[in-house]
């Protein structure tokens, strides 16, 4: 007969999900000049840059697995890229700079409203003779945050966990027989956050990794300041606690945003900041310190039978891998430029030609021979997983894939390389007539072939 001293759960250890690996990250303000373009709202009068409210900045992540190429997760506080001339006018010269693969490098907006442009072509427009210079020196910079991340790069412990954040909410309001982008109360939003804490074998932090779904929008027309809107206040508060840098990423927001929002207010950007910096903060403060677990020691007689958790060092893993995967996607039958034109023609004529812009750079490299694929990065660090893809996916692309893999921490990417620069809607925004659905190329489905298709390629990666 077993006694009360010999009483022991199924499982005496628990470690946190971890990875270790040689890492690296480091940090560069790439700040573009006041009067360069802007041009993210087809709502706003003026398209130039005032002044800067908080610093645009390039953040990079080197991970060197022991068996593998090097490979660089950076992110930029830029938009999104309108095609890809534009996304392969700066991604490709990076490639180029660090003489990798294109596979090698997740390329990451964070998705401000209020950056400046990612546009190659605008050089006869407002603001737009300041664009290919401050690209060449954003270029510069970002590859200088690669090489000294690179450079910087030691044997480190990378701790993660998930947190709450509820900044986001639903952003899909029925109006009748039309919805419009706007706070949904009666539709909850996914608040999940995933931090990741990067450590040398010392336990100093050498960063933090961030992230969290919710569409960069608090500054919109009325704004004319550059700013990563919320990310910038996050990142200082974040960076002012661990002395390190903090590297955000974008997640699947296409249905998400602030309730607060669409405003020129910069305080309000600020105090949205804070909610996501403070929520990363008490992730943080929750970790055990680098590489420790807890083991099930001992009960204890009290006013109750109490159980005991010490801490203990081990080794976390060290496992990775990196796959790519070109999803067939549908199409929708799209209109002709004309059809557009004819479509719009009583609308705002800056918010029309915005819209007709957009829909032409979409179609290019993307659509090859009346198909397309829809490119996928996937990155397993130990215990977590990071999916890459450049649309702005609904918000069921990570909250589908976390629940189908609860064994490992997924971090999902919008934003991230390319082509493929568009919504990728659920059914519902179709049949609603969404902005979602008739902005982007795909056809219904494309989402659910997305999540399976990322899915199988989650599965065939090795246990650790």
């Amino acid at each position: 007969m077993s006694s009360k001293a010999d009483l022991r759960p199924e499982n005496i250890l628990w470690e946190p999900p971890t990875a270790r690996m040689r890492a690296g990250m480091a940090q560069r303000e790439i700040n573009p000049p006041i009067g360069i373009r802007t041009a993210s709202w087809g709502a706003a009068k003026r398209h130039i840059a005032t002044g800067i409210h908080n610093a645009i900045t390039t953040t990079a992540m080197a991970v060197i697995p022991e068996d593998g190429p090097i490979n660089y997760l950076v992110t930029v506080d830029w938009g999104w890229w309108q095609g890809k001339a534009d996304d392969l006018a700066v991604r490709g010269e990076v490639i180029t700079a660090l003489g990798i693969e294109e596979n090698q490098l997740m390329l990451h907006l964070t998705h401000t409203h209020a950056g400046p442009t990612t546009a190659s072509d605008v050089a006869h427009e407002e603001g737009g003779e300041f664009v290919a210079a401050y690209h060449a020196k954003a270029i510069s910079q970002i590859v200088a945050a690669c090489i000294d991340a690179r450079d910087r790069s030691v044997i480190a412990n990378i701790t993660w966990a998930y947190g709450k954040c509820d900044l986001a909410v639903n952003r899909d309001l029925p109006c009748g027989i039309e919805d419009v982008l706007a706070y949904n109360p009666d539709v909850p939003a996914d608040d999940t956050l995933t931090v990741g804490r990067v450590c040398d074998e010392a336990g100093t932090v050498l960063g933090v990794v961030v992230n969290y779904a919710c569409h960069p929008t608090t500054l919109a027309w009325a704004n004319s300041k550059v700013s990563p809107d919320f990310v910038g206040e996050a990142r200082l508060l974040v960076q002012d606690q661990v002395k390190a840098p903090m590297l955000f990423l974008q997640g699947a927001s296409g249905d998400l945003s602030p309730r607060d929002g669409f405003s020129g207010d910069t305080d309000l950007a600020d105090k949205n900041g804070r909610i996501l910096g403070f929520a990363t903060l008490a992730v943080l403060e929750k970790m055990l310190p680098t590489a420790t677990r807890l083991r099930f020691t001992n009960t204890v007689e009290s006013g109750a039978l109490l159980g005991e958790w010490t801490q203990e060092p081990f080794n976390p893993k060290s496992s990775s891998k990196t796959l790519r995967i070109d999803v067939e996607v549908p199409l929708q039958k799209l209109p002709s430029i004309e059809e557009l034109e004819e479509r719009w023609k009583d609308i705002d004529a800056g918010a029309r030609e915005t819209r007709i812009r957009r829909a032409m750079k979409l179609r290019a490299g993307y659509i090859v021979d009346g198909a397309a694929t829809h490119p996928v990065w996937i990155w397993m660090w130990g215990d977590a997983v990071i999916v890459g893809q450049p649309g702005e996916a609904y918000s069921q692309f990570q909250t589908e894939l976390r629940r189908r893999n609860p064994d490992r921490v997924i971090s999902v990417l919008n934003c991230t390389n390319g082509p493929g620069y568009m919504y990728i809607p659920t059914p519902e925004a179709f049949e609603r007539v969404r902005y979602q659905a008739w902005q982007t190329l795909l056809a219904s489905g494309a989402l659910e072939l997305v999540i399976d298709a990322t899915d199988k390629a989650i599965k065939s990666l090795p246990k650790n």
